[in-house]
Parts: C-alpha cells; structure tokens; sequence
C-alpha cells in the first residue's frame, strides 16, 4: 500500500495544529514529569538516607531498584535523578515513574520514588508490518502477562495470519534470584515465511519456508550496564517447492542445532527514545557443526551513542553488522537492505548478500517534551499517557556484500534527510520522515521505531 505524501504532510499539520487543543482537553497534564520533583535541586546537597517504593500493587520492590543507580550513601544529582526515573520507565511497567527528594537528617534526605502501574495481563489484537512493509501486514491474538508473579517476568502466546503466519511461544525471567543478576528464558516457534531471496526464486514463482525452532536462554547481569548470555536452540527449515541452493541439504530440509554467546553494555538512559548514554552489544552464533553438511558462524555487532548538546538537541549514532565464516549460508539466513534493516533514501530496495554492515547518524530537537496526560473516564491502568515531539535530521549508510566480494565504502548505498518523531504510549515512536538518496531522489516514510 503506498501512502501519498500529501497525506502524510497533512497528517503531521494536523496533528501539530491540534496538540495545544488535544493537551488542553485532557485533565490532570503534567509538564516535563521526567524531572517530577526534582527540578531545581542542588547537586550533592544531600546523601540518600533510604529509597522508599509507592504505587507499585504488583511490581516487587526489588524489581524497581534494580535498575537505579542512587542505593543509601550515594550524592544525590540531578543528573542521577533523572537518569533513574528514565530507566525505571523503561522496564515499560509504568505509565509515569516520578522520584522526590525528601530531607530527613542534615546532610540526608529520602528518595520517593512513585510509580503508575500499566495492566499487565490481557489478551490483545494483533495488527502490524511484516519488515516494515506496508504491503506485507498481518493480523491475529495473542495474550500476554508482562509482569507474572509481579516479578518482571513475561509469558506469551500469541497466533499470527495473514503475510508470515506463526504460532509462537515464550518465557523470560529476569529474577532467577532476588538481586537480579541471573536470568533465563526459553522460546518455541513455528512459522511459515515467505522467500525473500531474489536468487533463490525460479521463474518469478516464489515459495514458502517452514520453519520449526526451539530454544533456551541462561545469562548474567552485572551491575546495571553488563549482561552476558549463552543460548543454545534447534532449527528446522523445509521449503514448499525444492530446488538445488533453496536449503543446505540436498532433501529440501535443514535440520542443526544452533548457539549464541552475547555481550551486553547499556547506559541508555531511556530505551525507546535515549537522550544520552551508550549501548554495545556483540555475539557470536553458530549453525550447525563445522564437519556437518550445514556448518557456519555469524559475528555480530550493534553500538550506539547518545550525546546531549546545548539546547536540548542530542546527538544520536549508530553502526551495526553481522559478518559470516566458515560453511554455506543458506538463503533462508541471508542479509538484506530493504527488510528489517532499511536505509533511508533506498527505503524499499531490496539489496542482499551474506554479509551486512551499515551506519547512521541523527540530531534530535524536542519540539514538544513529553507529557504526561491523565483521561479521568479510563481506569488507571490505561489513563495515563505520556507524549511527545521530537524534530529530526538523520543520515544513513551501507552495504550488503557476499563473501569472496571485495568490501569497498564506494559501494556503500546512502540516504539523507528529516521528519518528525512522535512519542506515543506504552513506548512506541512514530516517525514521519523524507529521506533523500545519492541523486536527490525522494521519498516519504512512515515507520514505527527505526534505526536507533
């Protein structure tokens, strides 16, 4: 489905023209809350003496300070405040996370920190892109507790139809013991999914993949910045149609056991939307056995920096890519621009190859800080939505190549150019954007979430 771009460039008027009327009907809004109390506070004035957890009906204490970096003896910042308010919200538990400061002893004071529960369970309608496509949706139910036992712990089920069907399962604990720093969590899927080789289609007749895969996560938290994890899984692909190149295995069907060890550093100070902080993350991932018919490794990488700058602009980068070695690739496993991965610019090419490496670069403006907006009429579960507005310049870069192939930055695929950001609830971001391509060729985009 193509979107005109007259529509798009109405929408986003239309939605900015009736912010001030949309933020002025709905009762209780609160300016700037990611500061909550704690606006105007003198660095270091005081040390924290206890934390102190409200609104939380469900969610463990535990749960919540396991993600702050102010515990009793630690100077109270400004900085700090705000950094723990925005990691706490992005546990996505909360609808608004607010921290106080409240003077009990010279030289100490407590930390309230108040929070606003979401639901967490609830059967839900699924409706969404299949690789960011707009031609490409499915729809279905599923159900979810995002909170079990009030633990963080998640459980989910859900059935999909339409582009790429699946029936999927899975569970995730993150709280194997009380302090947070063990985790596990275990996954089984089965889906059909549709080709996206170019090289492997015959005569323009494309085919399906069916796909069976299973596996179990174990892994370490240290502090609130590391994690390491090991998974280890079972994968099993077949395709409608045979063809020589469309599986490994000569007998149209691949079956080999799969590993992955990850590294994880995070100081994002907010998941959805950062305004500073770091993120690096790499792992190494096997296929099969190296002596096996279908044997081979990917190395992956993903590294993010957030810097703010004078005026409330921040600074945003990002360069990722995933590298193989060792036996055949199946195209079922492939790198592409065009799917998941996009380059602004060439948003709809489709370019793939073995191996992927890319870059972008963006400058964030807050047009409208986000606010929080309280609807009396709905329970408190869902009442509470947080906007905002961010304009936005971004640039993109890089290139899908098969091994064998020399690697070459003159082949690199680039795109430049601006939208507008929205911040919506339960931590989703729409972007409206124009993007350009090396020969000025435009085009618009609608996405939700994107590079960084």
């Amino acid at each position: 489905m193509r979107v005109s771009p007259v529509r798009i460039i109405r929408a986003a008027a239309l939605i900015l023209a009736a912010a001030p009327s949309l933020w002025s009907c709905l009762a209780a809004v609160q300016v700037n809350p990611a500061f909550g109390d704690t606006v105007g506070i003198p660095d270091s004035l005081w040390i924290v003496d206890s934390v102190i957890v409200t609104g939380n009906r469900e969610t463990k204490d535990f749960v919540i300070l396991r993600e702050m970096t102010l515990v009793p003896g630690s100077r109270i910042t400004t900085a700090e405040l705000e950094f723990d308010q925005n990691r706490i919200y992005s546990l996505r538990l909360f609808n608004q996370v607010r921290i106080g400061v409240e003077p009990s002893a010279p030289g100490f004071a407590h930390l309230h920190v108040e929070v606003s529960e979401r639901w967490y369970i609830f059967p839900f309608p699924i409706v969404g892109l299949r690789d960011r496509d707009w031609n490409k949706i499915f729809f279905g139910i599923g159900i979810m507790h995002q909170n079990f036992l009030g633990r963080n712990e998640k459980l989910f089920a859900a059935l999909v139809l339409g582009y790429d069907p699946s029936l999927s399962f899975s569970y995730r604990n993150p709280f194997l013991n009380d302090g947070g720093t063990e985790f596990l969590a275990a996954q089984l899927s089965l889906s059909t999914v549709r080709n996206r080789s170019l090289l492997t289609e015959d005569g323009g007749d494309n085919y399906d993949e069916r796909h069976v895969s299973a596996g179990m996560s174990l892994g370490k938290r240290i502090g609130i910045e590391h994690t390491i994890s090991l998974t280890v899984g079972y994968e099993y692909v077949d395709v409608t149609a045979y063809l020589p190149g469309r599986t490994v295995s000569t007998s149209g069907r691949d079956r080999y056991p799969t590993t992955n060890l990850s590294y994880n550093y995070d100081t994002r100070d907010l998941g959805e939307y950062p305004s500073r902080g770091s993120y690096a993350g790499i792992g190494i991932s096997t296929y099969g056995f190296p002596s096996s018919e279908l044997g081979y490794v990917r190395y992956g990488y993903d590294v993010r920096q957030f810097i703010p700058l004078p005026g409330g602009l921040t600074f945003a980068a990002r360069g990722y890519g995933d590298l193989a070695a060792g036996g055949v690739v199946p195209p079922y496993d492939h790198e592409y621009f065009g799917y998941g991965n996009r380059i602004r610019g060439h948003f709809r090419e489709i370019v793939e190859g073995e191996q992927l490496t890319a870059a972008t670069v963006e400058l964030h403006l807050p047009l409208f800080t986000p606010v929080y907006m309280k609807v009396d009429k709905l329970p408190a579960e869902f009442g509470l939505w947080r906007f905002g507005i961010a304009a936005a310049l971004f640039a993109d870069a890089g290139e899908v190549w098969y091994r064998g192939t020399p690697f070459a930055v003159n082949r690199f695929i680039k795109g430049y150019g601006a939208g507008l950001h929205f911040l919506l609830p339960y931590s989703y971001v729409l972007r409206l954007e124009y993007a350009l391509n090396e020969i000025r060729h435009g085009e618009f985009i609608v996405d939700l979430g994107g590079a960084l």
